[in-house]
């Protein structure tokens, strides 16, 4: 069977069409929605209401977009991290630890968080959808 393009689930490499990545659930719930992939706060304005925000850390200058994402994605942190807690604050969930999450996931994927357990998964891309 041929490994899954990057077109089918949105990930830079994935092994298969299924792939689900992992990290630590940090702030319990599910959400939805298209990925955005933030390196700075020069980027805060690509967020947009619903995104899934993916970054390397937080800290308090990023916390105005967490009224406007619909969950987080981090590379780093922990229950005691600034976007654990804050993202427990706002009741999004959370997902830390995600190791590559900035390179392995494309601004657009659609995504499925789950903060409960830890997990994001790639949804198929739908036609004429745009990122």
């Amino acid at each position: 069977m041929e490994p899954a393009s990057r077109t089918q689930t949105g990930l830079e490499k994935p092994d298969r069409a299924d792939e689900v990545l992992t990290g630590m659930g940090a702030s319990p719930g599910n959400a939805c929605g298209p990925a955005r992939t933030v390196h700075s706060i020069d980027e805060f304005s690509s967020v947009k209401p619903g995104d899934i925000l993916v970054c390397r850390t937080t800290d308090p200058a990023w916390t105005p977009l967490f009224g406007v994402a619909a969950a987080i994605i981090t590379e780093t942190g922990g229950m005691l991290s600034h976007a654990a807690i804050v993202a427990r604050e706002f009741g999004i969930p959370a997902v830390l630890g995600v190791t590559g999450a900035l390179t392995r996931i494309r601004s657009g994927t659609v995504l499925e968080v789950n903060g409960t357990n830890g997990t994001v998964r790639p949804q198929p891309a739908h036609p004429g959808a745009t990122p």
